[in-house]
């Protein structure tokens, strides 16, 4: 069975975006070798992504062509209206715990939640998580979007992986405590 696992950048204060959305300070870091934080490997591992409307714009945003041609994308949103614009993507507005059940079952890949906060908020309030890796970039925001943004359940995580990069960047792996 597939596992879910958050995969995503953060900064040192726990920020994933500005308070505008955007994700420009995550460039900023300078990476001569052209490192790839071990983001190709995680991709080859994943079957389906799953992510916020407002994360979706983000990526169109990027002005390059859809990065997950080759697996199924889903769209987390309460906007009815809401149509998507790239192949394989398919808009989801209500029984998320459903859906992710669902999807463990059929997929031998894992589930990638790319974000934003409030999924991430509703994938920890329902249980559907089983692993995150963070990617920790040494930089300090200030206002922005938090990763975690008022989660009011409780859950234990156990270190898993720690990889560090020439770059100052950190993928901590964490696996939740059953």
């Amino acid at each position: 069975m597939s596992k879910t696992i958050l995969y995503i950048a953060t900064s040192l204060d726990n920020k994933i975006a500005r308070k505008d959305g955007s994700l420009d300070w995550l460039h900023a870091i300078p990476n001569p070798n052209q490192i790839d934080h071990g983001y190709n490997q995680f991709l080859s591992s994943i079957g389906t992504c799953i992510m916020g409307k407002n994360t979706y714009q983000e990526i169109l945003g990027f002005g390059v062509d859809w990065p997950y041609l080759a697996i199924n994308s889903y769209v987390v949103t309460t906007d009815k209206d809401f149509k998507s614009s790239t192949p394989n993507t398919f808009i989801v507005s209500n029984n998320l715990t459903q859906l992710i059940s669902d999807l463990k079952q059929k997929k031998e890949k894992d589930i990638w939640l790319i974000g934003g906060g409030k999924l991430i908020a509703a994938f920890m309030e329902r249980n559907l998580l089983d692993r995150m890796i963070l990617t920790l970039i040494p930089t300090i925001i200030g206002e922005g979007i938090s990763l975690f943004p008022e989660i009011a359940k409780e859950s234990k995580w156990t270190l898993t992986n720690v990889e560090r990069f020439e770059t100052g960047l950190v993928n901590l792996t964490y696996d939740i405590q059953q």
